[in-house]
């Protein structure tokens, strides 16, 4: 009969050790790693479809978590299975991960397992997790093509600044030619950048770290989120893009089974914007001390669109508030649709006109000494 000696046994265990680690890494295993919206919205989407049609939750996670496209959160939903198949319900698993399953989630589906409609919540909550998405891919294709305007017309002024005019410089000084002032203008911006390079890269550099910092400061963070909404043409989007994260989340909270009140909280939490969060925040307490939800946001003034006010109002009055936000839900979406279409109508026009201004001024600045030599040489 054989014995394992106290080494061996040791060494086994790391053995395991070693070989579960090397797994882990080799699927990207990380039990702090954070869910890419896209990645969230599949492994929800997944979940709902397999629950829905009877299959058991900790079977539907093994399912999902053999997808290839799973395959870097597979350390996180082999755990999940584990702590289901102890007996612990999933919001109390997801719970074990806070940067894969942020708060809100996991309390709509700690509702839905007590209600006992967990399939429903799933469901709602993928919903909520498609529309985000869609919302924010929609706003990201909206503004691409400025951007790409922006960055190559930028690009197209600095190479002309650094490579173009030196060479022109160079011939119009060996020509003993004739500088207008425009031209003589960009030849000493030239000059700048082209002594200066280093030092405005690392200037550049400072004023983004020091924006980045000041960013990360509640008090300035907020002072910029309340002048941002005051902004004209795009402060309008800005708040309107709140109110939508804000009721985003209410919505599909209420019609979860949470009241006002209880829904308040995490609501306010889903706001980017810092100052409209806080005004939220004055609605939750405002609540809290009975007063009714459609007289607290009436009291915010121009933050609440007036079609949101009044639908808060006629939901209050037919008892069908949660029912009523599905309307506030999709009204607010096309509207903040329209104002994104209606921003990038308007700033197209404007970045096409001006880089050709820019780089048009450039080019005839450059060949204006060159009609002067050519005319004396006529001559």
């Amino acid at each position: 009969m054989s014995h394992s000696s106290p080494v061996a046994s040791t060494n086994g265990l790391s053995l395991q050790t070693i070989l579960r680690s090397l797994h882990d890494i080799k699927f990207g295993a990380d039990p702090n790693r954070k869910f890419k919206p896209k990645d969230l919205v599949l492994l929800m989407r997944n979940l709902t479809t397999l629950v829905s049609n009877g299959v058991s939750l900790t079977h539907a996670i093994e399912t999902v978590g053999k997808d290839r496209s799973m395959a870097k959160y597979h350390h996180i939903l082999k755990r999940l299975c584990r702590h289901l198949k102890s007996g612990e319900s999933l919001s109390s698993a997801m719970n074990e991960f806070p940067e894969a399953f942020n708060e809100i989630l996991v309390s709509q589906i700690s509702v839905g397992e007590i209600s006992g409609s967990l399939d429903k919540t799933l469901e709602r909550i993928t919903e909520q997790l498609e529309q985000s998405t869609n919302q924010k891919s929609y706003i990201l294709k909206k503004l691409t093509y400025p951007a790409l305007l922006l960055v190559a017309g930028s690009g197209s002024v600095a190479f002309m600044l650094t490579n173009v005019i030196p060479t022109f410089q160079t011939m119009y000084e060996d020509a003993d030619a004739k500088l207008p002032w425009i031209t003589q203008f960009l030849i000493d911006c030239s000059d700048f950048l082209t002594r200066n390079g280093i030092y405005i890269a690392i200037i550049a550099a400072i004023l983004f770290a020091t924006i980045t910092t000041l960013l990360r400061n509640p008090i300035t963070r907020r002072s910029i989120d309340e002048q941002l909404i005051k902004l004209p043409l795009i402060g309008d989007w800005f708040r309107k893009f709140a109110i939508l994260q804000f009721s985003e989340v209410l919505g599909n909270l209420m019609e979860g089974g949470f009241t006002v009140a209880e829904a308040l909280p995490s609501s306010s939490r889903a706001v980017s914007n810092q100052y409209v969060r806080e005004k939220i925040q004055s609605l939750n307490a405002a609540v809290r001390r009975g007063e009714r939800f459609s007289v607290a946001i009436e009291r915010e003034g121009e933050l609440f669109p007036e079609v949101v006010k009044q639908l808060v109002i006629v939901g209050e009055r037919t008892g069908r508030l949660a029912a009523v936000t599905r309307q506030i839900r999709t009204h607010l979406r096309k509207d903040v649709h329209a104002t994104t279409d209606t921003i990038v109508a308007a700033i197209e026009p404007i970045l096409t006109m001006g880089l050709a201004v820019i780089v048009g001024g450039i080019l005839l600045a450059v060949y204006l000494p060159m009609f002067d030599l050519i005319g004396k040489v006529g001559g």
